[in-house]
């Protein structure tokens, strides 16, 4: 009984990892411009995306910069606003 459950177990985990590997496998032979579209592109082997990684504390500085922008500046014009 615990045999079979030890090849059970072993079987799916197999199944899984090849399922896995060939899902990565296949972006490998997509089209630069597919993967572009998508968001991704080959870097040294890997596969990274476009816009990178950008770090959650950075986002926030930055997202706190434009609202300052936007409340110092003229939405039509653009002049700054005193």
């Amino acid at each position: 009984m615990a045999i079979a459950t030890i090849t059970r177990k072993l079987l799916n985990a197999l199944k899984h990892s090849r399922t896995q590997r060939r899902l990565y496998e296949d972006l490998r032979f997509h089209d630069p411009h597919l993967l572009k579209d998508i968001g991704l592109r080959w870097e040294q082997g890997q596969l990274v995306s476009i816009h990178g990684v950008e770090e959650p504390s950075q986002r926030h500085q930055r997202h706190k910069a434009e609202i300052r922008d936007a409340h110092e500046t003229c939405p039509y014009c653009g002049s700054q606003l005193t």
